[in-house]
């Protein structure tokens, strides 16, 4: 037994209206009430009341060190779909979309598609995907016969088709 449970994942943003848009168009969590306009809001189920994400307001922007906590989003419909949703929300592409771990470093086999996102205020998520047996033995063949990039592994385990 734990010490204690997860409350809720807190956001640090600089607009709360903005972060509520994004975060919510994000997760699919609606905006529930808070008794602390202007300062918190609460994304999660109005009935029985329960916040999943705390949006903070805070003065200062993020700087460019990398989170020290962050979300993992998994993606309805495949990375590629939900970057460019995230970018017309207003968020923005850190580290593109790639296989990890990535073949043929050490003995490790790749598991996920993965990409590093950031909400409008620089706060870090990452984009998972789990590959599937047949995905993963895709990759590691076409690993095999040299192929290394991102996009054409990405390819090769048939989660893009742009090349």
């Amino acid at each position: 037994m734990g010490i204690g449970s997860i409350l809720a994942t807190v956001i640090n943003v600089n607009d709360l209206e903005a972060g509520e848009a994004f975060w919510s168009e994000l997760t699919g969590l609606p905006v529930i009430a808070s008794g602390y306009a202007g300062r918190f809001s609460y994304l999660g189920q109005a009935d029985p009341w329960k916040q999943e994400i705390t949006l903070q307001k805070v003065d200062t922007a993020k700087d460019d060190g990398p989170n020290r906590l962050h979300i993992d989003i998994a993606p309805e419909e495949g990375i590629d779909k939900a970057i460019a949703l995230i970018v017309q929300l207003g968020g923005k592409v850190k580290r593109p979309p790639c296989i990890s771990p990535r073949p043929g470093k050490g003995d490790l086999i790749p598991i996920i598609d993965w990409a590093v996102m950031q909400d409008p205020f620089g706060n870090e998520f990452c984009l998972v995907d789990r590959l599937s047996r047949e995905q993963i033995g895709s990759v590691m063949a076409a690993a095999e016969q040299g192929i290394s990039g991102d996009q054409e592994l990405r390819v090769a385990a048939g989660v893009t088709s742009q090349a």
